[in-house]
């Protein structure tokens, strides 16, 4: 059973519409390059150096927040990343 990445919807046009993508991997940078692999977009959208978000990216691991150190907090088969983007506006 894969990790589920679910896409926040500012970012679906980079997965072709999709909402949840499924990759293999250990820990969320993993994960992420996994992601991706399959969407390379994803990278400018997510990344501001390789291996620093962008500082409106959250990310969850099953609805709990993986602040701070992202990108090696561990995941397993079957766990949920939910990839939340801080958006501002007047």
């Amino acid at each position: 059973m894969p990790v589920k990445i679910h896409i926040h919807a500012t970012h679906r046009q980079f997965t072709n519409g999709l909402e949840v993508v499924a990759v293999e991997g250990n820990t969320v940078g993993e994960c992420l390059n996994q992601l991706i692999k399959q969407f390379p977009g994803m990278e400018k959208a997510l990344f501001a150096k390789k291996d620093k978000l962008l500082n409106v990216v959250e990310v969850y691991i099953n609805h709990v927040s993986a602040y701070p150190n992202e990108l090696v907090k561990p995941v397993k088969d079957g766990d949920e990343i939910h990839l939340i983007i801080m958006l501002a506006g007047g």
